[in-house]
């Protein structure tokens, strides 16, 4: 109880304060920890090298990208070729990043190649930029439920282990596939990204070709974009090769780069999941779900469910940690509730899961927080705060929107 206590006090005296609750939440895990028998060194190496890798890598190219000025003429270009019907740009983007997704390209990359593009669109039509990335980190995440792709290659093998071996893999990428059309749709009309905050469309008349410099960047985009999907490379090391080449041949400044690069906001993301790894070694999370668990009845299995997937995926990975740990529990649960059926259960779980990936703890709200930074030139610690709780309560709502779901028989469909 203490732990979550300590988390808490870091998400008010951040935003209160207006401080860097990235440095914040590394004070608080070394206070927690000691108290809690956990050594100094445990703590450092829940520090994820992974996370400010994947992070790092793809800011450090795409701001050279920026910099330069190439994703806004790449993002002028693309307006002009819709036209005036620039309303359907946050629609068609989504439906792409989908698909993508669905085909085997999985949510990650995926994410870390649209998100960028996604975000200076949003600049440049005037519409919320936050809310581009929120429908972009959907897409992705429910896109990768595929049969072919990470998560739902994940849900089979899970799967297999089971009475249910070889079902469910189609029904539950349909169920995501409902829910993805769902909130796409609701962020976009409640966001209004069918309204452009501005109709002069002649910013465009001055669009001018590529010059060598930006043609190599993009050149360079696109080699990361291929040894990505193609050859299962690690984007967090392909993109700053490619950026360093850039630098070797005169065509981008790292030094410019580095200087827009969020470093704010790597420290808080970073930061925070080093206190929320103590949280859960001192037994936080499990205390959370435990109280949820004992108040589990036939009716309130898959909102119950689905409530725990989401708040363990606020403090770990949806496909490393939280589908490994409940899905298996599911044969156990329906052995006492036999009603409340298989498919529904892991469709809770996984979607749930996935929506809680909106907090900027998680991969999803991190990425969206640092683009967001790197395309408008944001480093105030007070606006990061301000985004950091508006990602996170985004993410608190959708969980419970999943679970609604839940309840009312929304995942039983299919």
């Amino acid at each position: 109880m203490l732990s979550l206590l300590f988390l808490v006090a870091v998400l008010v005296l951040g935003f209160w304060k207006k401080v860097n609750m990235g440095f914040l939440a590394m004070g608080m895990a070394l206070i927690i920890a000691r108290l809690g028998g956990i050594p100094d060194k445990t703590v450092i190496s829940n520090f994820s090298t992974n996370l400010f890798i994947s992070l790092v890598g793809p800011a450090f190219l795409f701001s050279m990208a920026v910099n330069n000025g190439t994703m806004d003429l790449l993002a002028k270009k693309m307006l002009r070729i819709v036209g005036k019907n620039t309303w359907c740009i946050p629609l068609l983007l989504s439906a792409m990043t989908f698909l993508l997704a669905a085909a085997g390209c999985g949510n990650i990359p995926t994410f870390s190649i649209i998100l960028p593009l996604g975000i200076a669109l949003a600049v440049e039509l005037g519409i919320d930029v936050i809310a581009m990335g929120l429908i972009i980190t959907l897409a992705c995440n429910l896109g990768c439920m595929s049969p072919i792709a990470n998560g739902g290659i994940i849900a089979a093998g899970l799967i297999a282990e089971t009475p249910y071996a070889g079902q469910f893999s189609w029904s539950l990428f349909a169920e995501c596939a409902l829910v993805w059309l769902l909130l796409t749709l609701g962020f976009y009309f409640l966001y209004k990204l069918y309204k452009p905050g501005t109709e002069q469309l002649a910013m465009l008349d001055d669009v001018h070709p590529f010059d060598r410099n930006q043609k190599l960047t993009l050149l360079a985009c696109l080699a990361v974009v291929v040894v990505v999907f193609a050859f299962g490379v690690n984007i967090g090391l392909a993109a700053p090769l490619a950026a360093i080449i850039l630098c070797i041949f005169g065509v981008a400044s790292d030094k410019a780069a580095i200087r827009i690069m969020p470093w704010g906001t790597f420290i808080l993301v970073c930061g925070v999941n080093m206190l929320m790894a103590v949280v859960k070694a001192l037994g936080g999370i499990d205390l959370l779900v435990e109280g949820l668990t004992s108040i589990m009845s036939g009716s309130t299995a898959k909102p119950i469910m689905a409530l725990a997937a989401g708040v363990m995926s606020w403090f770990s990975s949806t496909t490393g940690v939280v589908m490994p740990a409940l899905i298996p529990t599911i044969t156990g649960i329906l052995e006492q509730f036999p009603g409340a059926g298989y498919a529904p259960l892991i469709t809770s779980i996984t979607i749930t899961s996935f929506l809680a990936a909106f907090s900027p703890a998680s991969t999803g709200g991190a990425g969206i927080m640092a683009q967001y930074a790197i395309f408008t030139k944001d480093k105030g610690d007070q606006d990061t705060n301000k985004l950091f709780v508006r990602l996170f309560l985004t993410s608190i709502v959708s969980v419970l929107v999943s679970v609604v779901f839940a309840f009312v028989g929304i995942y039983n469909i299919f």
